[in-house]
């Protein structure tokens, strides 16, 4: 992880008088729409045992610094469940159950909840692969917005901060041509996201059965 100071020196030389609490909510608010834009950091989450006659499960962020942005798909003891809208899905979920194949996921009381069809039988462990952004609090940024993505993300803060007004760096004509450059870059990023250039740390570790 990388503190937002780190991304300063390509920052702060485009915005002179810019106070650094002011680049750390336009860094952090650039991260955040690269990340849910391009979903590049994808990550395996930590493996769920299912619970017979239980659908239901609570999907946790790997780290504080971090909240889940998209479920990309989930399997169940290694066979691919059908994602589906939760739409399409009957208002209470049926009393069927044997192996899921298919899921759908809400948010409840802010936590993102996986809901299984059919309702599992036995026990069987759940892998879900999401897509990840900066939480709103956050203090760090992943190494890979560093290491990796570093432009898209720098240039994104830059072009938000010289569209605020009646600063000592507010300039709406360069703004606007280094949108166009941020917008340029997240579209190649998703791109190479979906390839599966960069896809986060993989880990699956098996959670004791209560």
């Amino acid at each position: 992880m990388k503190a937002l100071s780190a991304f300063y020196s390509r920052i702060l030389p485009h915005l002179p008088g810019c106070p650094e609490p002011v680049v750390d909510q336009m860094l952090l608010t650039s991260a955040i729409e690269f990340c849910e834009k391009s979903q590049v950091l994808r990550q395996n989450l930590d493996s769920i045992s299912t619970v017979a006659e239980i659908g239901e499960y609570d999907l946790d962020s790997p780290s504080t610094q971090l909240i889940i942005s998209r479920v990309l798909g989930v399997t169940a003891d290694g066979i691919p469940l059908v994602g589906d809208m939760a739409e399409s899905f009957p208002r209470y979920l049926p009393v069927d159950s044997g192996i899921p194949s298919s899921f759908y996921v809400d948010r409840t009381d802010s936590q993102f909840v996986l809901r299984l069809l059919p309702t599992p039988d036995d026990v069987y462990t759940l892998v879900t692969t999401v897509a990840l952004r900066p939480a709103m609090t956050a203090t760090q940024l992943e190494d890979d917005l560093y290491n990796r993505w570093i432009e898209p993300v720098v240039s994104g803060a830059i072009y938000r901060a010289m569209l605020l007004p009646d600063q000592p760096f507010t300039n709406y004509a360069r703004a606007s041509q280094v949108q166009m450059e941020t917008a340029r870059h997240i579209t190649n990023s998703r791109i190479e996201g979906n390839y599966g250039h960069v896809r986060g740390s993989m880990r699956v570790r098996s959670r004791p059965f209560v």
